[in-house]
């Protein structure tokens, strides 16, 4: 008969386990999916194989990223919860959407620095920096909108006039 001791702890930690990922649950999965999702995007240069790819990858991303960031900021205490109940139904898509265009402007700034500084060559220029920035804004916005209705759905609260 074996005895469990301290080693067959370290042992179970390190047996294969299925995959816990479930972007459709958690929003730090469906940014680790998304960011995923747009490096190997551009390893197998995607981008360049379909016109609207661009766009739809620089609409996900930073949205998804941006949900996540508020959630763990949220957590931290250095934002307010979506679900603190003085916080206006209409401050989290807001506070989502800066999130996400702050994503979305470093973002671009990787494109440029890969680009200009160490000569990689992603498909760039004016236009693709504006329409990906605008992508990243838009789809940040829509995440916020899907993050307030989660929220209010997971903890009703009475409607105060002028809150959203």
């Amino acid at each position: 008969m074996h005895e469990s001791g301290p080693g067959d702890r370290d042992a179970a930690a390190c047996e294969p386990r299925p995959s816990t990922i479930n972007p459709m649950r958690s929003p730090a999965d469906a940014a680790s999916v998304a960011l995923t999702w747009a490096t190997w995007s551009s390893v197998f240069h995607w981008y360049r194989v379909v016109d609207w790819y661009d766009t739809a990858v620089h609409s996900v991303t930073p949205g998804t990223v941006a949900v996540t960031l508020q959630l763990l900021l949220a957590r931290a205490r250095l934002l307010p919860s979506p679900r603190d109940g003085a916080l206006r139904r209409s401050a989290v898509p807001l506070i989502t959407t800066a999130l996400g265009a702050t994503v979305a402007s470093l973002w671009e700034m990787y494109e440029w620095l890969a680009t200009d500084v160490f000569g990689a060559h992603l498909r760039v220029g004016y236009e693709d920096t504006v329409a990906g920035m605008a992508a990243g804004v838009a789809g940040s916005l829509a995440a916020g909108l899907i993050l307030a209705w989660r929220s209010a759905r997971a903890s009703p609260r009475p409607s105060e006039d002028g809150d959203l």
